[in-house]
């Protein structure tokens, strides 16, 4: 079994906070495929660079177990389910030691 990681927005990019039902539709969505989800307590603060302007987000950190390589498909499934329901360009995630943005 191996651990994936995945960075989530408080807030869209207008600033507006995503509410308890928007983080519980995703939360499902991964427990559909994976059987759980955790979410690390407190908050990921971060800024990125695109040309010249800087931003700057906080995130919540989410762990998914998964448990053979095998099931690597459903990590993609994840990330575009949360790229269009956090109408995000891409999502940070990390697994085995390495970090994508997808």
């Amino acid at each position: 079994m191996f651990e994936v990681q995945l960075l989530i927005p408080f807030t869209d990019n207008q600033g507006v906070t995503f509410d308890a039902p928007a983080h519980a539709a995703f939360e499902q969505f991964v427990m559909d495929r994976f059987g759980g989800i955790s979410r690390w307590p407190g908050e990921v603060t971060g800024s990125w660079q695109d040309q010249r302007q800087v931003y700057r987000d906080a995130t919540r950190c989410y762990v998914v177990a998964v448990r053979t390589i095998r099931h690597g498909n459903l990590i993609g499934e994840v990330v575009d389910f949360a790229k269009a329901h956090y109408e995000q360009e891409a999502i940070y995630i990390r697994y085995l030691g390495l970090s994508e943005i997808l």
